[in-house]
């Protein structure tokens, strides 16, 4: 079976990114070598002045190398950070989460143009504007689990967003009846895991990792950490506020939970006031067409009917 030329040109480019893909990871994996990291230490500064104070000059020479790693270092780091943090907010917190990421959208991408390319080849006319539509396909194989982990991010802050005023109030209710605020985390998270599932499992996972010895403040910047919530990292304020200065838990919580309640009153009628403009487009396109027919049409016949014949029309 002969190929057509477009076929070998994707083949090619295929080719192509995968070669680049292994350079670009040998020279990532080249700045690790032990032997290229002792030969950039030991090369000389072109740019360096003889100096009086040798010893000084080698320290600044030391501390500038180190600091020109750590900003290469942060620089190539930034991605996978907020990936990783992306992944940690949908609820993947395994340390190989982002590598399977990564992996699954080069396999999709690859996958969909490969397919596609295969059907193209097999069939006894090839596709119009094939190469558009691979092109298209690998975009769309690389950039549809972005959207899928935003989907999912957005999901579950919804989810804890939904469940937290109603979690801060049986909060209150069990601080207020004496309990402490660690056995008051275990209590709610009891008593809304049938209703707000997600919610549920973060709090009791903050509730052992204060049980296990950490910090409780530290404990609910790590649940806002991990969740990724505004209004949670809200309440972490507020209770770290609470614990410095020794104010009332109870009044705190009851004063958060109000606020959120408001700020989410105010988001839904946020929302209401553009339901106005966003139904303008379907008024105009789909209803007010259908309106003027039903109300234009009877009178648009009768007038067909009696005056055209009457002006020396034809009926």
């Amino acid at each position: 079976m002969l190929l057509d030329p477009i076929t070998l040109a994707m083949g090619g480019l295929v080719t192509v990114a995968i070669g680049s893909l292994a350079a670009a990871a040998r020279s990532f994996s080249s700045d690790r070598d032990p032997a290229v990291r002792r030969l950039r230490a030991a090369a000389p500064d072109p740019h360096a002045t003889p100096v009086a104070a040798v010893v000084s000059g080698e320290r600044l020479d030391a501390a500038a190398s180190a600091a020109a790693r750590r900003s290469s270092a942060t620089n190539g780091d930034d991605a996978e950070s907020r990936l990783r943090r992306q992944l940690v907010w949908a609820g993947f917190r395994s340390m190989r989460a982002p590598t399977i990421f990564v992996a699954t959208k080069a396999i999709l991408s690859f996958g969909l143009l490969l397919g596609f390319l295969f059907v193209n080849a097999t069939r006894a006319e090839p596709f119009p504007f094939a190469l558009g539509i691979a092109i298209w396909l690998g975009g769309a194989g690389f950039f549809l689990p972005n959207l899928w982990l935003s989907s999912r991010v957005a999901n579950r802050l919804r989810q804890i967003d939904r469940a937290l005023p109603d979690a801060l109030d049986l909060l209150v209710t069990c601080v207020e009846a004496g309990l402490g605020l660690d056995a008051a985390l275990q209590r709610v998270s009891a008593e809304i895991a049938l209703a707000w599932r997600l919610l549920s499992s973060e709090l009791r996972l903050t509730f052992l990792e204060v049980k296990a010895g950490i910090p409780r403040m530290d404990g609910f910047r790590r649940l806002a950490a991990r969740t990724g919530s505004p209004e949670l990292r809200a309440l972490a304020a507020t209770l770290t506020q609470t614990e410095l200065f020794g104010t009332s838990i109870a009044a705190a919580l009851r004063v958060q939970a109000e606020s959120i309640r408001i700020r989410r009153m105010q988001r839904a009628e946020e929302r209401a006031a553009y339901v106005a403009v966003k139904m303008t487009l379907p008024l105009v396109l789909c209803i007010l067409p259908a309106l003027f027919a039903i109300i234009i049409g009877p009178a648009a016949v009768n007038i067909s009917k009696t005056l055209l014949p009457m002006l020396g029309g034809t009926r």
